[in-house]
């Protein structure tokens, strides 16, 4: 035993310099690969920094669609239409809208973001009719007084056909009107605010359902064929729902279905949306539908031209629907 321990002991010696020879070359080792794995870490950083700029630009784009899906005009515009006319003075009226999209700090980045309209050279998507929600959530709509309307407009009308079909309960006598451009108080000289007046315009529309019989539980209105750019509307269409005895206006469907509130129409507005976060950019070409409308009131700045500033507190009644047709990532 004692001989084995001598040899043991003996060799401690001789495992001393192999031991610092080993760890030696594993420091050299570590050291070469250094500038490596300080490479790999900093690769792995800068692709979880852009994860997170590209969330946050997404984002961004993702709160300018919510906007609009709740009425905003996200390309501030100039629209400008006239009085219905047949001839004669009429006056003309100038509506300007506004958009701020919100800030946003996501990830620690807080995007920008830029939009603007396609060029009239840009290959856009095919146009469709659509039926469009009047707004059957607004108050003066979801319940006509006997005796009054209820009055809206839309302001991105293409050529195209507009049709109406308004469904209620109970069964009575109603009527429709349509009327390019806006119609005019003769009390006020002035145009027909949204939502609910008593009576209905007095000037001529462009279409009229009349006084279709009664015990009827909805009203259509014959198909009509509609130019913005041979009628003086400029694309906005006054749209008046009147009753004789209090109704209850029946849903909006996008099927649109016998029983059903709608208007079928031709009516949208196209976006090209840029938001970028650091070095960042997300891009989309969006289409709105119906885009820019009233129920909500314009506000008259001076002689006939109005304003209209959307906001968070000012959403519309009418919901759009908000198609991407590209989304282009970096």
């Amino acid at each position: 035993m004692r001989r084995v321990l001598k040899i043991i002991k003996g060799e401690r010696g001789q495992l001393l310099p192999l031991v610092i020879i080993v760890l030696g070359a594993g420091t050299l080792l570590v050291i070469a690969l250094l500038p490596y794995i300080s490479t790999m870490l900093q690769s792995g950083y800068n692709e979880r920094e852009l994860a997170m700029a590209r969330y946050a630009a997404e984002a961004k784009l993702n709160r300018v669609i919510a906007d609009m899906i709740q009425g905003a005009d996200a390309y501030p515009t100039t629209y400008t239409t006239t009085e219905p006319h047949t001839g004669g003075s009429y006056l003309t009226f100038n509506i300007t809208t506004s958009y701020t999209a919100a800030n946003i700090t996501v990830n620690d980045y807080t995007p920008s973001v830029t939009i603007s309209l396609p060029s009239p050279s840009q290959t856009k998507p095919s146009d469709q009719q659509s039926y469009v929600d009047p707004g059957v959530t607004h108050p003066n709509l979801a319940t006509v007084l006997g005796g009054e309307s209820y009055l809206m407009r839309l302001y991105n009308v293409k050529a195209g056909t507009l049709q109406i079909n308004w469904a209620y309960s109970p069964e009575g006598t109603t009527r429709i009107g349509v009327w390019a451009g806006m119609p005019v108080d003769t009390g006020t000289n002035a145009p027909y605010p949204p939502g609910r007046m008593s009576g209905r315009p007095s000037t001529t529309p462009i279409l009229d359902t009349g006084n279709p019989p009664s015990n009827v539980d909805n009203n259509r209105s014959a198909a009509l064929v509609i130019n913005p750019a041979t009628d003086g509307s400029g694309g906005v269409y006054t749209v008046n729902f009147y009753s004789t005895g209090t109704k209850t206006t029946k849903a909006f469907q996008p099927s649109g279905g016998p029983d059903d509130t709608w208007i079928y129409v031709k009516t949208y507005k196209d976006y090209l949306v840029t938001a970028t976060a650091a070095n960042v950019t997300v891009s989309a070409y969006l289409r709105q539908v119906p885009g820019f409308s009233e129920p909500r009131p314009i506000t008259l700045v001076s002689g006939t031209n109005y304003s209209y500033n959307w906001t968070s507190n000012n959403v519309s009644f009418i919901t759009n629907k908000v198609y991407i047709y590209t989304w282009s990532p970096p």
